[in-house]
């Protein structure tokens, strides 16, 4: 009976051995970077970085880690594609959306609402989102990123792959790149972990994050900004710095004017509980300026 037990332990021991701990998806610092370019008569490229500054928000009850965007762009002769160099950004950064993780499935709120990005409870044969729609998993590797395994999901469509903890190989928003020869997700950077789809591209700095690359542009928006939109429980507003003050009316399309509770800061949440579906008009006033933006309340 002793030699059945042990020969039973030596038997199960190597598989215990390949269990692998699950790698979710970072919460701040990390970075994706993208080029996106147009050829015409002259090529438009656009190197671009997606990256998670640390900073929160709530909406619909849930917690989310914003996306900002931040972006290098340029104009070059249409006969060639320049290289990936080390540049600093010539455009303001903008907020693009924000995700969030709950039991192992990663979503993404932007201007449209909340849409799943990755599922990693998927096995083999289950569909899961990708950049044209949903393919199905047909196998599930592994792929060693600074001494950690990631699980690999392979798909269907040989072109496309979900990895562990950091994305998929067209990226963090996979619908980035739409199939599209002019979209190219190069590379992933988390600390000390790097992941690139083409390890013959470097995988360079485009710009420093937290790094002002424009005087007088810094990691907030110049403009006011509203999500998501449409909503069904909250708005999220933030506002450009300086506008700690600035005061908020909200209108329908008939001109009534909604009473708003008072609110200070740049980061304010308007309940949208109690106002009928529909087009409402959010009017901004600081100081001397003012903007409107449309919202839509579902």
């Amino acid at each position: 009976m002793k030699k059945l037990l042990l020969l039973l332990f030596i038997f199960l021991l190597p598989a215990t051995g390949f269990c692998q701990t699950y790698i979710p998806m970072p919460a701040d610092s990390a970075v994706w970077r993208y080029r996106i370019y147009n050829v015409d008569f002259i090529t438009q490229v656009l190197d671009n970085i997606l990256f998670l500054n640390g900073t929160d928000t709530i909406a619909n009850g849930n917690t989310y880690h914003k996306i900002i965007s931040r972006s290098f762009n340029y104009t070059v002769p249409n006969d060639s594609i320049p290289p990936i160099v080390a540049a600093f950004a010539n455009l303001s950064d903008q907020y693009y959306g924000a995700i969030r993780e709950s039991s192992k499935q990663v979503f993404l709120l932007d201007g449209t609402g909340e849409d799943l990005l990755f599922d990693f409870n998927a096995g083999v044969g289950d569909s899961i989102p990708a950049y044209g729609g949903k393919d199905k998993v047909t196998g599930i590797h592994s792929i060693v990123l600074n001494g950690v395994y990631h699980k690999m999901y392979l798909t269907n469509d040989s072109t496309y792959f979900v990895i562990e903890g950091v994305g998929s190989n067209r990226g963090l928003i996979p619908q980035i790149n739409d199939g599209e020869n002019d979209v190219q997700f190069f590379c992933f950077t988390y600390g000390a972990v790097t992941y690139s789809p083409d390890t013959t591209i470097p995988c360079t700095t485009i710009y420093q994050i937290g790094h002002e690359s424009v005087p007088g542009i810094n990691s907030r928006s110049s403009e006011p900004e509203v999500f998501p939109n449409p909503a069904n429980n909250i708005l999220h507003i933030i506002l450009p710095s300086g506008y700690d003050n600035a005061q908020l009316s909200l209108y329908d399309l008939l001109g009534r004017k909604i009473t708003l509770p008072p609110s200070y800061g740049t980061e304010r949440n308007l309940s949208a509980n109690g106002l009928s579906p529909g087009i409402y008009l959010l009017r901004i006033v600081n100081g001397n300026s003012a903007s409107v933006l449309k919202v839509e309340i579902k």
